[in-house]
């Protein structure tokens, strides 16, 4: 068992003990006191009961501060792979809820009472908290997926804002993921988004990204020698950036016009919209020299 592990659990049982003992003391204490001062007597339950969720507030604390601590170590062994704040937020709502009803249930409510009577209330508070609900838990699998990290260079694409978004990722929350394209805005991007609903691209990693452009131009031009007058074209456009490259292909014919397919491979996500108008007009100035000239 690793050493942080055997150190986290260790300090939620020296938690519990020290609360444990911490409770005992307190009602020896004060059975103690009461037999000095009798009047103390009839207040010694509700001394109790307050002890009790002093000890349990406290103990429930440590322990989400310990398995925080913990769950924060295995995010940064993953080196920015995975991230499980996620998961920690479940875990910490799962834990207060246990002391509250705990607590509850040991000074004599009737927590089948109040259930049943909350029902209707539940299930309106549940409309109302779909939404979140929905992204946390698609947040908890992107985020424990570890299929989207910060630094990754994406391009997306959802019916839901009907658009592509293509740049790089800044972070990656419980409820959303937040990304800077190429044109420097920053996009949040729900989690929900993410997952069931999105064509998901990644352009690579580091400095060997490829992102496709696709141009549908007439067929006038035979496409041998557009191609080649294309290649010419970008290749001037590029200038002395050995980093970009574009391959161009002919993917698709119909009765009056053709599909072409450029393939750029280039370092920086960053410089993506530059790429992309230079490509573009290199394409425009091969048709129309080509067009002018026949």
């Amino acid at each position: 068992m690793p050493g942080s592990i055997r150190g986290s659990i260790s300090r939620i049982i020296a938690a519990i003990v020290v609360s444990v003992a911490i409770l005992y003391a307190a009602d020896y204490f004060f059975s103690f006191l009461s037999k000095s001062y009798p009047v103390l007597t009839s207040y010694l339950p509700y001394i109790h009961d307050a002890i009790s969720a002093v000890v349990a507030i406290g103990l429930a604390v440590a322990t989400v501060r310990v398995i925080g601590h913990l769950i924060g170590n295995i995010s940064e062994r993953t080196e920015g792979k995975r991230d499980f704040r996620g998961i920690f937020i479940i875990i910490r709502i799962i834990i207060y809820a246990v002391v509250i009803f705990w607590f509850l249930s040991s000074i004599g409510v009737n927590l089948e009472g109040a259930l049943v009577g909350g029902a209707i209330g539940g299930v309106v508070i549940g409309f109302a908290v779909q939404s979140v609900v929905s992204n946390l838990l698609s947040g908890i699998m992107v985020s424990g997926g570890g299929f989207i990290k910060p630094g990754d260079a994406i391009s997306i694409y959802s019916w839901l804002f009907g658009q592509t978004i293509t740049g790089r990722v800044e972070d990656v929350k419980v409820l959303h993921t937040r990304i800077k394209n190429s044109v420097g805005q920053t996009v949040m991007v729900p989690n929900t988004a993410l997952l069931g609903s999105t064509v998901f691209t990644s352009l690579g990693t580091g400095k060997a990204l490829t992102y496709t452009i696709t141009v549908t131009l007439p067929s006038d031009i035979p496409a041998d020698k557009f191609m080649e007058k294309a290649r010419e074209e970008v290749l001037v456009s590029s200038g002395n950036d050995r980093e970009f490259t574009a391959e161009i292909y002919l993917t698709s014919k119909a009765s009056g016009s053709n599909t072409y397919s450029v393939v750029m491979r280039f370092s920086s996500v960053e410089d993506l919209t530059v790429l992309q108008d230079k490509v573009n007009r290199a394409l425009d100035r091969a048709y129309w020299n080509l067009k002018n000239s026949s």
